[in-house]
């Protein structure tokens, strides 16, 4: 028999080492977009963003304020686009209910839900030209002939002459669920309320607090270096 070859031995007896496993390459984290993030504060107003922002807006408006629609069209892309989404900002909404309409236009984005109001209210004030004048024509010819149905009942027929309604018909509103919202009481108590307490602490809208100081502002222009100040990115 002839002997085995001493290298041939070793590879015989040494035991198999495996090969080095490769590690995982760790994942940079995906960013939060917080835009998508809603939630509703124990008063009732609907937040936008992250809850632990440095920068934190209340916004008085009127959704038959037509400078409160320019402002949503004009701050969208760095407000919403940018500062939101980033999660250093967020901004709370706090409808006035300053008239008949106003009031329609709040219930009917109210009624959207915490997932739906900010949409809602984008539409709404997207689409203030088509049906502010309507809203305008109800209250001079025809509010008068609603005096004696209940206020919910005067509201909705406001929201209907201007086509609010349909509109958030459109949006995935039921009927049944418009209806619940137009005979809820508490809602249009709460929305009333705001409009009293917001007199005492604006002079019209839209009015603007930044970590709870009054800001100098009333348009993106100004409100935009204010925020930015504050840590706004």
């Amino acid at each position: 028999m002839r002997p085995i070859a001493l290298a041939a031995l070793l590879l015989i007896a040494a035991p198999a080492i495996a090969a080095p496993a490769k590690r995982a390459t760790p994942r940079a984290p995906v960013a939060r977009d917080w835009t998508q993030f809603v939630r509703q504060t124990p008063q009732g107003y609907f937040v936008l963003g992250n809850p632990a922002a440095r920068v934190k807006i209340v916004e008085y408006l009127s959704f038959t304020c037509p400078h409160c629609a320019h402002f949503a069209a004009e701050s969208a892309a760095v407000l919403k686009g940018q500062m939101i989404r980033s999660g250093s900002t967020s901004i709370e909404y706090r409808p006035i209910g300053r008239d008949q309409i106003d009031l329609g236009a709040t219930l009917l984005a109210r009624c959207a839900g915490t997932a739906g109001f900010v949409g809602a209210a984008e539409e709404i004030f997207a689409r203030q030209d088509d049906w502010l004048g309507l809203g305008i024509n109800f209250l001079q010819r025809d509010a008068g002939r609603f005096a004696l149905d209940t206020p919910l009942e005067q509201v909705r027929a406001g929201a209907q002459s201007t086509g609010l309604v349909d509109l958030m018909r459109a949006r995935g509103l039921s009927d049944a669920r418009i209806d619940a919202c137009f005979a809820d009481r508490a809602a249009l108590t709460h929305i009333l309320m705001t409009g009293e307490t917001s007199r005492k602490l604006i002079d019209g809208t839209p009015t603007f607090f930044v970590n709870g100081t009054k800001a100098p502002a009333s348009d993106w222009t100004r409100l935009e270096p204010i925020l930015r100040a504050a840590g706004g990115r």
